[in-house]
């Protein structure tokens, strides 16, 4: 994940840069400005997938530097630093992801660093999940179904299965809505929907067809999220 973080205080930005190697030291690759004028020379040279701008510089502050960004059409996360909050209507005109006031708070921080992964793996459309502290990554169109069995949960994906520890709650929050839960053991891709009944459906993919119940608990509410996911699919 590549990160700019533009802070004319030297000790600021060497604190964040440290925090993000605390957090995941293999996840970001960042790139620092003690200038506003010298990132913006490079935003259009340089693809950014977050921000991170102290709002008080003396040159070009933050807020008039994410109107800048915001102009050329890049819509990647920006996370505000600041010792004010008074700052914080403007911070929210220029489509802001998160603010952190200083001095910065490890557990706030690290808190923010959660969601902006969350948000950038939804918008890479992936989904990803460790298996003996291995990180895997799978697209999510080639995801079919998830079962759950007991603790685990098993992958059906196009050309493999995996089976990873972590708890419905935490498979849901990364899943678009391509994704509807029909029973406590499924979550299935509508994408490969080919049949849709009442109390169950067909699932199509690798010249294989597959048939899951759809509970009583979730009938009415995956049909009616079925239908929305299907709408100019069809």
């Amino acid at each position: 994940m590549k990160v700019a973080i533009c802070d004319d205080d030297p000790a600021l930005t060497e604190h964040v840069n440290n925090l993000l190697v605390q957090y995941d030291s293999t996840l970001f690759e960042t790139f620092t400005y003690y200038d506003s004028k010298k990132l913006i020379q490079q935003i259009d040279t340089e693809k950014f997938d977050c921000y991170i701008l102290d709002i008080e510089m003396d040159t070009i502050n933050g807020v008039e530097l994410a109107t800048l960004i915001r102009k050329k059409g890049i819509l990647a996360p920006i996370v505000f630093l600041t010792s004010y909050k008074e700052y914080m209507e403007a911070v929210f005109q220029v489509q802001t992801f998160d603010y952190l006031l200083k001095p910065l708070d490890k557990k706030r921080f690290f808190q923010v660093l959660d969601r902006l992964k969350l948000y950038l793996d939804k918008v890479e459309d992936t989904f990803i999940f460790s298996i003996n502290k291995n990180k895997f990554k799978l697209k999510m169109s080639d995801i079919v179904y998830f079962e759950k069995d007991k603790r685990q949960v098993i992958i059906h994906s196009l050309n493999e299965k995996y089976r990873v520890y972590i708890s419905t709650n935490q498979l849901l929050e990364q899943l678009n809505n391509d994704f509807v839960q029909i029973h406590a053991s499924f979550i299935i891709n509508c994408s490969y929907i080919k049949e849709l009944g009442s109390n169950f459906l067909l699932l199509h993919y690798a010249q294989e067809s597959i048939e899951l119940s759809i509970s009583r608990r979730f009938k009415n509410k995956s049909h009616e999220n079925i239908v929305m996911s299907m709408r100019g699919k069809l």
